[in-house]
This record gives C-alpha cells, structure tokens and sequence, in this order.
C-alpha cells in the first residue's frame, strides 16, 4: 500500500488532491483536517520546505515536517526535510560537523624492525618549569625525542626558545643516542606540547639554519600539517606521561637547574621501564617488553648455557649483545606490533574533499559564528588514495591544513550539478 492510499485522498472543488484522513469528526476551527497533498519530487515542496525552516529559525527535522502540515501533507516528507536540513548552509555552519577519513595505515617509520633505537624519532617541546638561580627564577623547558618504532624517549633540558637551543639539544641528543635518519615533527608553528608562550618563540626559529644543520648529518626532517596535532600522536601520548610522572614527583617544588635535570633524567628512565606489551597473570609467561630491553640489553631472560673460550671474550660478547638484541626484535615482532592492527576510530574511508569545495575553517579559540570560509585550492592525497590534507584560501591568506580542521559546505560536485 502506497502513503496516497493511507491518506485516503479526495478532490477538491478545484480538483487538487487533498487529505480524507480519519479526522472527519475533529471540531476545531484552527486545525487543517484535509491538507493539500503535494508529491515530494514537486518543485513546490522543495520550495515549502526551505521557507519553513528559514522562517522557523532553522528549526529541526520533526519541527519542520510538523509546521508543514498544518497546510500541506507532502508525500515522503520526513526525507524531503531531512535532506534540505542537511543541505542548509546557515545549519552546517552552525552544526556542522568537521571532516574525517579512514585512519590511515602506519608510515613504515613505525613499523621497521632491526634498526637501532632513535634511529627514526620525533620531537617536541613542553614546559616550562620554574628554576631557582641566585634569588631569581628563571624558565627552563623540555625537548623530547620519541623514538617512533620502540616508543622509547629521551629528554633533554632546554634552556632557551631560540634556534641554538634547540640544535644543542638536537647535538647532545645524537651525541648519547646517535644520529637519527629522519626527525619528525609537528609544523614549526604549531609544537603540540608547547604552550601560548612556546608557540611564539618556535614560530620564530630559523628552519634555514636548522636544515643546513641536519643537511651536513644528512638527516631528514619531517613536518605534519600545521594544526594536525593528531598525527603526532605517539609523541603526544609521551608528553602526556611525562608530565603525570612530574606532577607527581615536583608537586609544588622549586628546582634548581642541577636537580631539575637529575629528574629529567629519572623521569626518562621511568618511562623508559614501562610496558609496551599487556602483561599476562600468567607466571609461566615472559615479563612484558619495555623499551629498556634494547636500550639496557637486558631481557629478564636466562641466556642458554655455551661452552666459551677465554680467547673467544670479545667474540663471546658480541654474541651475547646481538643475542639479547634479537631476542627483542623478535618479541617486538610477534607481541607489540599485533598490538598496532586494529583501527580505533575513523574505520571506512569517506569522500575525499576536493578542490573548489566550500567550507568553514575551524578556529579553536573563537566561537563558531566567527571562523572564516575558504576555498579548497588544492588536496594532497595519501598512497592510499584518500586526502587527509589540503591547501585552503580565505579572505586573510592561504594556508595547508588537514581535513580535521573544515567543515565542507558544499562540495565542488553539487556545486556543478546545480
């Protein structure tokens, strides 16, 4: 049965269709018993329903379609509303939702084995802490190197926000750790870890400098977009637990710069200590990993027993090293990267934003009425074939974000079928 035959419609004396319905009976002057009947792929009900919801404030859905029907009975109306709802452009910028697409596969920057710890590490800064020096206190600040495939950390004590603090730290880094082939990082202009204050100075840095610096090591710096701070998550997360670690340690303490860099460096080797793999109730079952059983070449294991010459020491330690060393790799391989499988979220791919689309750019410090409109000039698209960032120009500029950041308005393809 059709929604004309559940209305029971009749002519009128002009011959349109209107409502019989089962309201026959009804005594109120100011209810509509017999409607107009209007089919929903009408240009005038298209027309009824975008007045109605201007004049109702942009109301939603159900409020709409029951407005409607104080007059009009439109066939299939609840979808006719809920598409010119989705449609508005004043209720997208208002409601709107920010763009997603599918998690994307890990870089191979996380998931290569055998390499040495740091050799692919990302870096940020967080801070600042407070130092006695003399009477007066001074600001002291973080720089933090993830190493990418281990999630093991090293931290270094910054005492500036300039360029050379930075290359410093950067120098005493490699000089412990060894030289990194690629350093990523979150845009110059956008440290995740860093606050208001932090911002200013980094955005001042002098990259020229920094890549002449990394270009003689022949290290390779990589940038996330600039307010993607969810692609640096695997130093993000560290940050997060660097602080927690402090907070319980400094409480409301004021250090001295030799004390403050002895936690630092406890700190480091507390986390350091923590598991990168569950922890099983199972006695029988190896401790969980930790990133300081590469670092320290310690396992918890007992090594096989072997008949050793004393002529043999050097060769034997050697042995014993890249023993210990594969004993990790393989742990790494068969317990902590089954762990990085699953997608957490953002789990189908969505339509991919696409150049010419219109779209409101999220500013996180002001209100929604106030972030500006862009126009998508130019995507960049993944191996996988989705664009997760694109280049935006608004009336101040132009500028590269990611797809997190837009609220599309109206897609370059509708703008063409209209």
């Amino acid at each position: 049965m059709t929604g004309l035959e559940k209305l029971c419609p009749k002519k009128s004396t002009t011959g349109l269709l209107l409502v019989g319905g089962r309201l026959n009976n009804l005594n109120e002057e100011n209810y509509t018993k017999h409607q107009l009947i209007v089919p929903h792929e009408h240009p005038a009900a298209k027309l009824i329903i975008e007045d109605l919801h201007k004049k109702l404030g942009h109301a939603g859905v159900e409020r709409v379609l029951a407005e409607s029907r104080r007059l009009y009975w439109i066939l299939k109306g609840r979808k006719l509303v809920k598409k010119t709802v989705h449609q508005c452009i004043t209720c997208k910028k208002l409601r709107g939702k920010t763009e997603v697409q599918q998690m994307a596969d890990l870089p191979a920057s996380r998931v290569t084995p055998y390499e040495p710890p740091f050799t692919r590490v990302g870096v940020d800064y967080f801070g600042p802490f407070m130092v006695k020096r003399a009477r007066s206190k001074v600001k002291r600040y973080g720089c933090i190197f993830t190493c990418l495939s281990i999630r093991a950390v090293h931290i270094e004590v910054s005492y500036t926000l300039d360029t050379d603090s930075f290359i410093n730290a950067l120098e005493r880094f490699i000089a412990r750790r060894g030289e990194p082939k690629e350093i990523w990082s979150d845009n110059g202009t956008n440290f995740v870890g860093a606050q208001r204050e932090l911002h200013r100075s980094i955005k001042d840095w002098n990259q020229n400098q920094i890549h002449e610096h990394l270009l003689k090591r022949e290290i390779t710096w990589k940038f996330n977009p600039p307010e993607a701070s969810h692609m640096g998550g695997v130093w993000e997360r560290q940050i997060r637990t660097v602080r927690a670690v402090l907070a319980g340690v400094i409480k409301q303490q004021t250090l001295d710069d030799e004390s403050l860099v002895t936690l630092i460096a406890v700190v480091e080797s507390i986390i350091n200590g923590m598991p990168i793999t569950k922890l099983s109730d199972d006695p029988r079952d190896d401790i969980p990993l930790t990133p300081n059983h590469i670092l320290r070449l310690g396992t918890g294991q007992i090594l096989p027993a072997g008949k050793f010459e004393t002529g043999d020491m050097y060769r034997r330690r050697w042995k014993q090293v890249q023993y210990l060393a594969d004993i990790f790799w393989h742990r790494w391989l068969r317990e902590y990267l089954p762990t990085l499988q699953e997608r957490q979220k953002w789990m189908k791919p969505k339509r991919n934003v696409m150049k010419g689309d219109l779209i409101l750019v999220k500013q996180d410090n002001y209100p929604r009425n106030q972030w500006p409109l862009g126009l998508v000039t130019e995507t960049y698209t993944s191996p996988d074939g989705l664009v997760r960032s694109i280049t935006i120009r608004t009336a101040k500029g132009t500028y590269t974000r990611p797809i997190t950041k837009i609220c599309v308005l109206e897609g370059a393809a509708t703008k063409l079928c209209d």
